[in-house]
């Protein structure tokens, strides 16, 4: 007896969202009629920490809206018992699939004080015993919290996905996506984070502000980790690709219930993204990424506990960003004159090149990063420049200048990047 969708109001009007990434897929046509078997893989937000179905359930609907027959698959759930969700604000109300593998606490691979995926995939044999047609992965959120070993993250991704493709058909699908954006100082969640709060030795405390500029760091970085370790094993699993659930939840206050787990609001963003996305590779076509200022590309940056990496690249472009070193220059010129006029001539012009030179450096650096005009380069105006971007602080027009670290005439994302790149260069050295 297959499980089936049972709407009981079909009002329900939800936006899809535009889908994050970035290559053709697979043609995989399906009837209506078909079944599609989707296990979604994750930690507690794949999970639903408080929020029964997280983004399970708006992405099933969303599916089933659209014609398609899905069977949600995993290690956890009843495949009888369809739970309901009904909107509070439309009253609309639907019953789901509750089937999956998310685990609320639970990290790439184990590590002291928590559990991995990759080992509750190891012991349940849920990919072999199910054998999805589609696998949506999420995860690495926790390892972010705690920290854990940043740089080695995209090693245990890898180990993961591999595993993945291991024990399912070989025309199935895997998605791994980025992680959403934190909000670090929430009361809920503030002391998850103690690890970005405090030195190495935990004998220096750091701010809230400091925290969450570290954090957002750390984000970023794994952010950039996750698409390059997609990127790199596509060569060997043309079913691999990239989604990009950061880009959707794109405010932390509105959308976070608690600073780390998405709403209602949020999940149904999610929800809709991943029906619309996997809409597309269904119905055999273009997967196409959202259209944004910035994605990242990697530079290093200091953590308070790791070395962090936050990368910067242009959809269009790669930007490589290195730090300019001024090194003395030591030539030997002979000069030759051979009259009275040409030596005078010679001198003259040596004398106005050192005046415009002079003059060339009295000049002010209104790109120079000093954002809360201080009359230095700290991290306070990293934070600064983050509070402007998320729209809880203005710049007046001198600091908007010093900002505008690219000279472009916007002040964003990619920005405050190279801001953190100046910073933490300067603190290196």
């Amino acid at each position: 007896m297959k499980k089936k969708l049972i709407v009981l109001m079909t009002t329900l009007a939800m936006a899809v969202t535009a889908c994050c990434v970035g290559m053709f897929a697979a043609v995989m046509t399906t009837a209506a009629d078909d079944t599609v078997k989707i296990m979604s893989i994750g930690d507690s937000i794949t999970d639903g920490y408080g929020i029964a179905g997280s983004y399970r359930k708006f992405m099933y609907y969303e599916l089933a809206q659209k014609g398609y027959e899905i069977d949600m698959v995993g290690s956890k759930g009843d495949s009888w018992a369809l739970p309901t969700y009904t909107d509070e604000t439309t009253g609309v109300t639907f019953e789901y699939d509750d089937e999956n593998t998310g685990y609320s606490g639970y990290a790439i691979q184990a590590y002291p004080g928590r559990s991995g995926i990759l080992e509750t995939l190891q012991s349940t044999n849920c990919l072999a015993t199910t054998s999805p047609d589609i696998v949506i992965l999420q995860i690495g959120t926790n390892d972010v919290i705690d920290n854990h070993e940043i740089d080695a993250s995209g090693e245990r991704l890898g180990g993961l996905i591999e595993y993945i493709f291991d024990n399912i058909p070989s025309d199935s699908a895997v998605f791994v996506t980025t992680i959403p954006d934190l909000d670090p100082n929430r009361s809920d969640v503030y002391s998850w984070f103690n690890n970005y709060r405090h030195s190495d030795d935990w004998q220096t405390q750091y701010s809230d502000d400091e925290a969450e500029t570290y954090v957002q760091a750390a984000v970023d970085k794994y952010n950039s980790i996750i698409k390059s370790t997609v990127e790199q094993l596509r060569s060997s699993h043309a079913n691999l690709y990239a989604g990009d659930i950061n880009s959707v939840i794109t405010d932390v206050t509105s959308q976070l219930v608690d600073g780390v787990h998405p709403n209602n609001t949020g999940y149904q963003l999610m929800g809709q993204y991943w029906a619309s996305v996997i809409a597309s590779y269904l119905s055999g076509g273009q997967i196409t990424p959202p259209v944004t200022d910035t994605t990242m590309t990697t530079t290093t940056t200091t953590m308070p506990t790791t070395t962090t990496t936050i990368t910067t690249e242009t959809t269009t472009e790669t930007t490589m960003i290195t730090e300019e070193t001024e090194a003395p220059v030591s030539t030997t010129s002979e000069i030759t004159t051979e009259t009275t006029e040409q030596t005078t001539e010679t001198s003259t012009t040596l004398t106005e090149t050192s005046e415009v030179t002079s003059s060339t450096e009295e000049q002010p650096d209104f790109y120079d990063g000093d954002v809360n005009g201080d009359g230095q380069i700290h991290l306070s105006d990293a934070v600064v420049l983050l509070k402007y971007l998320l729209h809880e602080q203005s710049l007046s027009e001198e600091a908007f200048r010093h900002s505008d670290m690219n000279q472009d005439g916007k002040v964003n994302g990619f920005d405050l990047a190279l801001l953190r790149q100046k910073l933490f260069v300067e603190m290196d050295n």
